[in-house]
């Protein structure tokens, strides 16, 4: 693989709500008949969400962190979603906290994409979207299955 093609790994720091959201849509595309894991389901929340709408979604949780008395979050984050994304995908989320930048919202990816993931539509919902993302980009083989790709590549 060229350097360049490579992906990018991302991580986002995700609150106990939002790791909760993503379990949500994770076992609802499950029962839909789409085999998911979580980094998958972000995958494709952000291949699949224009920009505009990211946008959109971001300044809506701004607002309601303006409007709550108190700290943002009620509690400390719950987990750290690492995912492998393409390059254009990265500076897709990029160019949203830009945006958002020069609105004066402070943001990160992070930030985008927990708004972005709390807008979600429910998983079964989502589960024809998320089976096309699938098609075009499957998922990575993990833990045995990477294994034994990885032996059967070396004979």
């Amino acid at each position: 693989m060229n350097p360049a093609d490579r992906p990018i790994k991302v991580s986002f720091s995700f609150y106990p709500s939002d790791m909760q959201a993503l379990n949500e849509r994770m076992v609802a595309l499950r029962r839909a008949g789409v085999p998911v894991r979580g980094g998958t389901v972000l995958r494709a929340l952000i291949y699949l969400t224009p920009p505009m709408e990211m946008f959109a979604h971001a300044v809506l949780l701004a607002r309601a962190y303006e409007e709550k008395d108190g700290p943002r979050e009620d509690d400390n984050i719950a987990g750290h979603p690492t995912v492998d994304l393409p390059k254009d995908q990265v500076k897709k989320l990029d160019d949203v906290v830009t945006e958002l930048a020069a609105k004066n919202i402070t943001a990160n990816r992070a930030f985008v994409v927990r708004a972005t993931l709390r807008a979600a539509r429910d998983g079964k919902a989502l589960a024809p979207a998320v089976g096309r993302f699938l098609a075009d980009f499957p998922a990575k083989p993990r833990g045995w299955a990477a294994l034994k790709a990885k032996q059967h590549g070396q004979r």
